[in-house]
């Protein structure tokens, strides 16, 4: 499949005394698919989104995009003569311009009243079509600047935090409507987040980016499933880091750098609960429960096995009680 953006050793320091807020960052985007730039606060995550937008000017480098050289050492294309559009995560509204107005303007579709109504209602805001930006909530602004971008068709559509400013129950209809929409249009994009259920949901990849350097590139369930390391693990939620001698058969493990020894990462819900008289042959592991409290459908467990402290998930009902001794087995984990 082809690429509509390539990034190659793409860097930018705006302090000399400082580190790269992007350091030498290579990757590429598929034509057609929606990618994710995935990052805690202070990743670099809106920093590259600029770089690629040309809002900012990396200090090296090249970007290329649809096989035109956008950025280089020699090459500067500026913003308006990019082909791609970017949603500012504040919005960008005109003050002075009614939701309808702000998303046709300087447009070619701005008489193209069904398409137009068509994104509002995708976005669930039609019937604020006269309305100003100061008359509806920051969650409806958001979702205002995303139809505006949708409007220009760009070749490549980049957002900054998409989902931001939305409730969770619209942010899970919302997610499944705009990868709909943008893979029913063969639009390319680009998104960052901190939120990982954006990215598990909606991107075909995912780039996670850690200080300025990418740490791993892979599809979601990849990522998710097999981590690099502590850091992408726990941007996914809380990991067990269990000694690989362990888990001697275990299918995925890393150098753990806080460490410096081999680990496996095992999610709460992957450790299972061992019945007294069990017969198993997967390697076990005893301890003693030193807390269970409550958590959305079911509880969370902390195990204590010598000087490892596991997490791990039982069912609500489960007759847990803190000092009793059980054992587990992580036979999810095991090639």
């Amino acid at each position: 499949m082809k690429d509509l953006l390539s990034l190659i050793n793409v860097h930018k320091t705006y302090n000399l005394n400082e580190r790269s807020a992007i350091n030498k960052v290579s990757f590429n985007c598929s034509s057609g698919k929606m990618t994710a730039i995935l990052g805690s606060s202070g990743s670099g995550k809106t920093t590259l989104l600029r770089l690629i937008a040309g809002l900012e000017i990396p200090d090296g480098g090249k970007i290329i995009l649809d096989g035109k050289i956008i950025n280089s050492q020699s090459i500067f294309v500026p913003p308006e003569k990019r082909d791609c559009t970017l949603v500012f995560q504040d919005y960008a509204l005109f003050p002075n311009m009614t939701v309808f107005e702000n998303v046709s303007f300087g447009k070619t579709v701005k008489n193209n009243v069904k398409k137009i109504h068509e994104l509002l209602d995708l976005a669930k805001i039609n019937g604020l079509e006269n309305r100003y930006p100061n008359e509806i909530s920051g969650g409806q602004q958001q979702r205002v600047a995303l139809v505006r971008a949708l409007i220009t068709n760009p070749s490549l559509l980049l957002l900054d935090e998409p989902l931001s400013h939305l409730d969770q129950e619209l942010k899970d209809s919302v997610r499944v409507e705009l990868s709909s929409l943008l893979k029913q249009k063969g639009m390319t994009s680009l998104f960052v987040s901190h939120d990982t259920e954006d990215a598990l949901a909606m991107a075909d990849e995912i780039i996670v980016l850690n200080n300025g350097k990418i740490d791993q590139i892979g599809n979601p369930m990849e990522i998710y499933s097999f981590p690099v390391n502590r850091y992408v693990a726990l941007l996914f939620g809380k990991t067990n880091f269990i000694p690989r001698d362990l888990i001697p058969n275990g299918q995925h493990y890393f150098v753990d750098q806080d460490t410096n020894s081999k680990v496996i990462p095992v999610r709460p819900h992957q450790i299972t609960i061992v019945e007294k008289n069990s017969n198993i042959n997967y390697p076990t592991l005893s301890g003693k429960i030193i807390s269970s409290h409550a958590k959305g459908n079911h509880k969370e467990v902390k195990l204590k096995s010598n000087k490892l402290i596991l997490t791990l998930n039982v069912p609500i009902t489960s007759n847990i009680n803190i000092g009793n001794e059980l054992t587990v087995t992580f036979k999810d984990k095991i090639s």
